[in-house]
């Protein structure tokens, strides 16, 4: 008996057959035509779902932000919380995300920051950002009305910090690219840098005290490049 699939459970299969190939065979060898024999659907079927070999790419990126964001969003609507207190919870559960990614994610994203893949990441960041940035629009206004935040902007200021988190994209793919221990190192206290260095200027958009916001820490910068490394030499 043939079973027919729901296509929000077929888009899913998909993709889950997208992020192995693009983990295992890298994403520039893998083609369309690979997905779609792996899945065993004509190609008609596969572009129902999705236009191209980007438009995947782009697809695993949204989903794994939704799937960070769903963890991270019960903070946000704790109102035992005050918002400063609830915006730390949500970019630290945010945090943890990354950190628990698998090898297996973590080699599927890396061409994104290869050189020439430039374009296909800034579609992708734009696409995350359209994830992340209602709940960070919505954080900040209610902070402001509680005078948490002096922001005369709060959709202005969700778009400037979502901008300064894009400006690390040179490090981390000098990160992702990195092999022996030394060079990890290196370059892990550099990102450790400007993230502590944003998060002044975070501090500043929102008007608290600079120390105040903080989007990185050494363990979790440590863990990360730790699993990059792991994916990078498997």
């Amino acid at each position: 008996m043939r079973i027919v699939k729901s296509a929000g459970l077929r888009r899913q299969e998909l993709l889950d057959i997208a992020l192995k190939l693009f983990a295992t065979r890298g994403y520039d060898e893998t083609s369309v035509n690979d997905v779609i024999e792996a899945a065993g659907l004509s190609k008609g079927a596969f572009y129902h779902h999705f236009s191209s070999k980007e438009d995947l790419m782009k697809a695993l990126a949204i989903r794994y932000a939704e799937d960070a964001a769903a963890r991270a969003r019960g903070v946000l609507e704790d109102r035992s919380l005050d918002c400063f207190e609830r915006l730390s919870r949500f970019l630290s559960r945010m945090r943890d995300t990354k950190a628990a990614a698998t090898p297996e994610t973590y080699a599927a994203f890396a061409p994104l920051f290869n050189p020439e893949n430039i374009d296909l990441y800034e579609r992708t960041r734009l696409a995350v950002n359209e994830v992340v940035r209602p709940m960070l629009v919505g954080i900040i206004r209610e902070g402001v009305a509680e005078q948490t935040f002096d922001t005369p902007d709060p959709e202005g200021a969700a778009d400037v910090i979502l901008h300064l988190m894009g400006v690390t994209r040179p490090t981390v793919a000098e990160l992702y690219a990195a092999r022996s221990r030394p060079e990890i190192d290196r370059i892990s206290r550099r990102l450790l840098q400007q993230m502590t260095y944003i998060g002044t200027v975070v501090d500043r958009i929102l008007g608290i005290p600079e120390g105040s916001i903080g989007l990185a820490d050494c363990h979790t910068i440590d863990e990360v490049a730790r699993v990059w490394h792991a994916s990078a030499v498997a």
